[in-house]
């Protein structure tokens, strides 16, 4: 897998959210469905001049990020995810679709979530949205514990990354970013 070492500074993402069960992270891809059919479909595909809530999606590249985050006090989401994804009936994590805040308004039904100041692990995940989960299972399962080098910082979320319009494509450019440990 191909990675950087970048370093976000009072960096805050904006975004829609939504509770999710680890037992069903299903409901991620659904939530991703509902995205498309707010923003995309209305104002890229339609053309349709954009409400204020679009508005705020265009101005700050909401869909960018698959922000993952939770209310459990020292630890960090990707941990947390390994542990709990599909075992835990009763617990959840909350699922941002997000961009960089770039300042403006926050409409209703959006909020602003900090992101941890210092340097970031960004992987880069190959062969597009179609191997994403396979890729995002190696890196955890595999390459995560063979780079020991790379540790979760506490009290961190994990971001997922997207970059292009055609997700069907081999060469569609997404991975995911971890906040690393001093």
């Amino acid at each position: 897998m191909r990675y950087e070492i970048i370093t976000l500074q009072d960096v805050q993402v904006i975004g829609m959210s939504k509770e999710i069960v680890f037992s069903n992270p299903s409901e991620c891809a659904k939530f991703w469905s509902e995205y498309v059919e707010r923003i995309v479909k209305p104002v890229y595909m339609e053309g349709n001049e954009p409400d204020e809530f679009q508005k705020a999606a265009v101005e700050n590249n909401v869909g960018e990020f698959g922000l993952c985050t939770c209310r459990i006090p020292n630890h960090n989401c990707g941990t947390c995810a390994a542990m709990n994804f599909t075992a835990c009936n009763t617990k959840t994590f909350t699922y941002v679709i997000g961009g960089f805040y770039k300042g403006g308004n926050v409409p209703e039904g959006m909020s602003l979530y900090p992101i941890t100041n210092g340097r970031w692990l960004k992987v880069h995940f190959e062969g597009g949205m179609v191997a994403f989960q396979q890729q995002f299972a190696k890196f955890h399962d595999e390459w995560l514990p063979a780079h020991k080098e790379f540790r979760w910082a506490d009290n961190a979320c994990c971001m997922e990354w997207y970059c292009g319009i055609d997700i069907s494509s081999p060469d569609y450019q997404c991975g995911i970013m971890m906040p690393l440990a001093d």
